[in-house]
């Protein structure tokens, strides 16, 4: 699937909107993830450093659960914000214009049971309470795809309850799931509290691409993106340099938001320290556009994704 450049109609809007001067600071709403979530910190990094503000850029920031917030940017209740590339696939197909514009997240799901369970892999759960996020989220997407690949049917051969995360973290702490397929750091703190992660939704999919599974990024509707291109290149900016203040100093970030990633002791500050770099894609260039048309494809082979959209998902806003 080719990627878009809007990088014409940006040069011909800004200077349309400028005339040469300085140009003044845009606002607009993004839908994030809240406490507990890794585009969530992102969050509360441009926020706490002021990063947009370097960028000419007022990030209003609206917090919802991981699925709330892409069906927030897919009723337009905000400008931008987070979209797992399978949802955006299905959006398009089903008439929304939805462009992914900038990299949010290599998937970071994990299968979790309780430490007693001997399970080795997904199979061996088959049949089980099994709890995960909404359809439209990447940890669902995701998992649906693992399932297929291991000749499972995530609907039928297992008893879902989808639910945002804080519902779910309560369900299985009861009991009431015998599996939770959840994301960092949420998946630190149940190993911390003595379960077991069965696996890891990336690994299984590097063993079966030999890549990382590029399942999430940051989408908007296409007329927006043209209305509104200095903005969406200020975002995509204020995001990057978020990322790469992780990336730098990973151990002074997770100490700085370990209330909001909820790590409670020095071995979970220490763990997430060393995961939290790995999840966030450094760059948005044709490898990792080539990347998620294959998960994509991936999708149409398991008769997951009924066809690729006819225009291209993914463009540059640089």
């Amino acid at each position: 699937m080719p990627a878009r450049r809007l990088a014409p109609a940006i040069a011909i809007a800004l200077a349309l909107a400028t005339g040469g001067r300085a140009v003044a600071q845009d606002r607009a709403v993004f839908a994030s993830p809240g406490a507990g979530s890794a585009v969530g910190l992102l969050s509360e990094i441009i926020k706490k450093d002021r990063l947009d503000a370097r960028h000419g850029l007022d990030l209003d920031i609206k917090y919802f659960d991981p699925a709330a917030a892409e069906q927030a940017v897919l009723l337009r209740r905000a400008d931008a914000g987070i979209f797992a590339v399978i949802a955006a696939a299905r959006a398009n197909l089903a008439g929304h214009r939805v462009r992914l514009f900038a990299p949010a997240l290599v998937n970071h799901s994990s299968i979790v049971v309780p430490s007693g369970t001997s399970a080795g892999g997904l199979a061996d759960l088959k049949g089980k309470r099994l709890g995960t996020l909404d359809r439209i989220s990447m940890t669902y997407t995701s998992l649906a795809t693992i399932a297929r690949l291991q000749g499972l049917d995530l609907e039928r051969d297992f008893k879902l309850t989808l639910s945002p995360p804080p519902v779910l973290m309560g369900l299985f702490a009861r009991r009431e799931l015998d599996v939770v397929v959840i994301f960092e750091p949420l998946v630190t703190r149940l190993l911390a509290e003595g379960n077991r992660e069965v696996l890891r939704v990336n690994d299984v999919w590097r063993k079966e691409t030999g890549q990382s599974m590029i399942a999430l990024g940051i989408g908007a509707h296409e007329d927006w993106l043209r209305a509104h291109p200095e903005t969406a290149r200020r975002i995509f900016r204020t995001l990057r340099d978020a990322v790469a203040v992780v990336q730098k100093q990973p151990r002074e970030v997770v100490e700085t938001f370990r209330d909001f990633l909820g790590a409670k002791t020095d071995d979970q500050v220490a763990r997430l320290a060393e995961r939290l770099p790995q999840l966030y894609p450094a760059t948005w260039d044709r490898p990792l556009f080539d990347a998620m048309t294959l998960l994509l494809r991936k999708n149409i082979e398991l008769g997951l994704l009924q066809e690729l959209p006819k225009d291209a998902l993914f463009v540059s806003v640089e």
